[in-house]
């Protein structure tokens, strides 16, 4: 396991758009609808543009493990759902967004691998999950894998998180890490070490809504079609 000690005063800030997912309040009340916001941008909390509907699933994981879907809808930029929680206890939700293959070309990025665009200078795969945690007051905190693809479980520390993150659920190494806080542009952290881990000292005082974003690109499988898979994930917790 990497551990690096980051202040949010002095940390790089890293250029990437991500995506997320969010309880407006992450306190659940049973049988009370709650909002709940999926964005897309460079700090927590602030949407620059919708996340594109194609492809984009979100559902989510009651304490006994039931799944509910969500239905989906653009509003400005955000697309918004809400949940009704049935159970007390600790609550996820869950996004999955595919974009398929796509490949960039001189005429721009379009849709397809390289076998339907032979001009292409590379053709991707770009898949981007998040996870939120909200509870009913009183829960105790109670994280585990969600079964995506590629996604962040964190562990409380005194001083913060350690999170692993993991590829069809094996630990998996390199990934950049992310974090931010509500209003802040998001911070680097480290890379995953061996067993998928690294290690985040919150800021003194900090407080409230904060994500931990992961991303990385890897080789595609051999004979899939395209040349590499772009993988971003982020956790929403409450501080």
């Amino acid at each position: 396991m990497k551990s690096i000690g980051i202040s949010l005063l002095v940390a790089g800030m890293a250029a990437a758009h991500f995506g997320w997912i969010a309880p407006v309040n992450p306190v659940l009340q049973i049988g009370v609808a709650t909002p709940v916001k999926l964005g897309v941008g460079h700090e927590l909390g602030t949407s620059e543009s919708a996340p594109p509907m194609a492809g984009l699933e979100s559902y989510a994981l009651a304490p006994s493990g039931a799944r509910t879907p969500l239905r989906l809808a653009t509003k400005g930029p955000w697309v918004v759902t809400e949940y009704t929680p049935k159970e007390a206890g600790q609550h996820r939700l869950v996004l999955t967004h595919d974009r398929g293959i796509r490949s960039r070309t001189p005429k721009g990025i379009v849709e397809g691998g390289r076998d339907k665009n032979p001009t292409a200078t590379e053709a991707f795969r770009s898949v981007r999950t998040g996870v939120a945690y909200a509870a009913t007051a009183g829960a105790k905190f109670a994280p585990k894998a969600a079964g995506l693809v590629y996604e962040l479980i964190p562990e409380r520390t005194e001083k913060g998180l350690t999170v692993t993150l993991v590829l069809r659920g094996k630990p998996c190494a390199g990934g950049s890490v992310t974090a931010s806080w509500e209003g802040k542009k998001e911070v680097t952290v480290g890379k995953t070490g061996a067993d998928g881990k690294v290690s985040y000292v919150a800021p003194a005082g900090a407080k409230g809504p904060m994500v931990i974003l992961a991303g990385q690109t890897m080789a595609a499988a051999q004979g899939a079609g395209y040349d590499k898979d772009n993988y971003q994930t982020a956790l929403y917790l409450n501080w």
